[in-house]
């Protein structure tokens, strides 16, 4: 099975957390260590249902898993202040922009 953006996800929570061992701890209650294993490194399938919970469990943001988090870990100096000033916007603002920002492309 290939891998995917929530097993990628799922394998740099296991870095964060300090290793495999200490997320298969945090998330006990949702899976054993083994399945973990299998989840990060994309030898099994992590459902919609399994992500929400993960994420639930270990107070992420909805959909974390979803997105492509290495990416946002690679960005450069640029980006990042880009993102730290949106960061302080409305969410109307946020939308506004983004509109703006996709009639760019």
């Amino acid at each position: 099975m290939p891998r995917t953006t929530r097993s990628r996800n799922l394998d740099l929570i296991r870095w964060l957390n300090f290793g495999h061992e200490n997320t298969a701890k945090k998330i006990l209650r949702l899976t054993n260590a083994n399945y973990l294993s299998k989840m990060a490194t994309g030898d099994m399938d992590i459902s919609d249902q399994m992500a929400r919970d993960i994420e639930s469990e270990l107070d992420m943001p909805i959909g974390w898993l979803d997105r492509d988090n290495i990416d946002v870990i690679g960005m450069d100096k640029l980006e990042y202040e880009a993102w730290q000033a949106m960061k302080s916007l409305s969410n109307e603002s946020k939308s506004a922009l983004l509109v703006f920002l996709r009639t760019l492309k």
